[in-house]
């Protein structure tokens, strides 16, 4: 980002001050979109807002328009509409930002102010522990971006589990490419972003999922589901206990039915597992209880055939389940 560009902050500062249009937002969106440098600023001047702006607080409330009214008969030049603050809070978040364009230094002096991320490559479980003890687990595959400060921030692409230390003051927030926000104080849950929606379950405590400054986010408690997508909530008990599967390495049927297992034998392994039609009226009757621990594919469907009966083939990475 070039420092010297005081439009683009304006904007920024107008975003942070929750008072941008949708084109504005638009151009922010497009200039975070062209390198991970950008993202990586807006990062940091996301947590210089959150840590300066709350001491900035107004005096008295004045009325600007009628102020600008009288101003402007007495001016000859025009004043461009870009200079008219709309309010004593963008005007703060305006000043911080053209400081810091000033002493760009700053920013990589504080270690607390970068910008870290972990992925979870190659097929295996990675782990991390905060400093402020809270304990992150990816699924293979996922990847986070995390800043080590004051605001507890966490953004995730991909499907995690969260042990979150208790902090009252500082909530945690775990933010998705959907733009939905998860925050909490102090649970346990999974997260699981897709492109047009996000997936909650909570093990313990309770966690808030919309997006984010959303009056209508819900409230979710132990033992409960919630999928935030295309401005659309829904909130209902979890009915699947293997949904830690991935971490824990166990899978475990309590009289499901062979149509209800393969969806999620084919989450757990990343694999396509299709049923032949000929076979789904079938499928459906099948039920089965039994759990799996650290097995293949390959294992648990040959368990599974010489307990119900049925065949399968796999041809161009394709499972079909028949007869």
């Amino acid at each position: 980002m070039d420092h010297n560009d005081t439009s683009l902050y304006d904007l920024i500062a107008k975003q942070l001050s929750s008072v941008t249009t949708a084109e504005e937002n638009t151009v922010i969106e497009q200039w975070l979109e062209q390198s991970a440098e950008n993202r990586d600023t807006y990062a940091k001047l996301q947590l210089i807002w959150q840590d300066s702006v709350h001491a900035v607080k107004p005096q008295k409330q004045y009325n600007t328009a009628a102020a600008w009214e009288k101003v402007s008969h007495s001016v000859q030049a025009p004043v461009p509409l870009r200079a008219r603050f709309s309010g004593f809070k963008y005007a703060a978040a305006a000043a911080i930002l053209v400081l810091l364009s000033a002493g760009a230094w700053w920013l990589a002096s504080r270690p607390t102010l970068k910008v870290q991320e972990l992925a979870a490559n190659e097929g295996k479980i990675k782990s991390l522990e905060l400093s402020d003890k809270s304990v992150i687990t990816l699924r293979p595959g996922a990847r986070i971006k995390y800043t080590e400060g004051a605001r507890r921030l966490v953004e995730l692409e991909g499907e995690a589990y969260f042990e979150v230390a208790s902090d009252p003051a500082h909530p945690f927030v775990v933010k998705t490419p959907n733009l939905s926000f998860v925050e909490v104080l102090g649970t346990a849950f999974t997260v699981k972003t897709a492109s047009a929606h996000t997936t909650v379950i909570v093990a313990s405590g309770k966690v808030k999922l919309g997006a984010e400054n959303d009056t209508s986010a819900v409230i979710l408690s132990s033992g409960q589901k919630g999928v935030w997508g295309n401005g659309q909530m829904s909130a209902i008990s979890n009915d699947n206990p293997n949904f830690m599967a991935w971490k824990t390495g166990i899978l475990q049927f309590n009289d499901q039915s062979l149509v209800e297992i393969l969806p999620q034998l084919a989450d757990f392994y990343g694999k396509d597992i299709r049923i032949d039609e000929s076979y789904r009226a079938t499928a459906t009757q099948q039920k089965a209880t039994i759990s799996f621990h650290d097995q293949s594919c390959d294992e648990v469907l040959h368990e599974l055939q010489l307990l119900l009966g049925f065949n399968y083939k796999e041809e161009d990475g394709i499972i079909v389940i028949g007869r």
